[in-house]
């Protein structure tokens, strides 16, 4: 038995000449100016038109499809801008609640200051007392000065007793001398030592003249 082997038949290429030639005359007609517009506006104009109602009419899904994913981006970019809005707004909110916080707590200092110089309590009348006496004329002095205090003289005494010694010896010798010696009545007598002694020797001396309940 004889077995032949055949031989495996060339591609055509001659065959896809035409071909190719024909899609470069339809691509070249559209590409050339003059052409394009005999087929979009001469005579071809009707067919041209049927084609195209044609085409739109099968690519009408993928218009559809397109339009919904960028309506979606869209939305996804409004969501997204609002969200920032939103916390640029609450940190807007959060910033002018704080400053409006600090502007009441300076105007509620710089007020109580003004009521502080302008109403300094009248200078204490001391009788003069033999020396046995003097404890108890002192005593009843700071007694009349701590007796006379507020709410408020109590947190400022408070505050200066809470401060540096140093830091708080620079706002006494700001304020006036019965008022300190007053807001010296309510602290601790540790805390007032400690503020005296970072305070200038005269003022110090002025203070302990206007609370004797202050003198070592």
């Amino acid at each position: 038995m004889i077995v032949t082997r055949q031989r495996r038949k060339p591609f055509p290429f001659g065959r896809l000449i035409l071909p190719i030639v024909a899609i470069l005359a339809i691509v070249g007609a559209f590409l050339w100016p003059p052409s394009r517009a005999a087929i979009t506006a001469g005579p071809l104009a009707p067919m041209w038109q049927n084609l195209g109602a044609r085409f739109a009419v099968v690519a009408a899904p993928f218009h559809f499809a397109a339009q919904n994913q960028l309506i979606a981006r869209r939305n996804h970019e409004i969501v997204t801008l609002q969200a920032q809005l939103a916390n640029a707004q609450r940190k807007l909110a959060a910033t002018e609640s704080a400053t409006t916080a600090l502007k009441a707590r300076v105007q509620q200092l710089d007020a109580q200051v003004a009521q502080t110089r302008s109403k300094a309590p009248p200078a204490l009348v001391k009788p003069a007392a033999s020396p046995g006496a003097f404890g108890a004329t002192s005593t009843a002095a700071g007694s009349n000065l701590a007796a006379s205090a507020t709410p408020n003289d109590r947190r400022v005494a408070a505050d200066w007793a809470a401060m540096d010694p140093t830091n708080a010896a620079k706002v006494v010798q700001r304020l006036p001398v019965p008022y300190d010696a007053k807001i010296f009545s309510l602290m601790s007598a540790s805390d007032v030592g400690a503020i005296l002694d970072k305070l200038p020797a005269a003022f110090a001396a002025r203070i302990t003249q206007e609370n004797p309940t202050l003198k070592p």
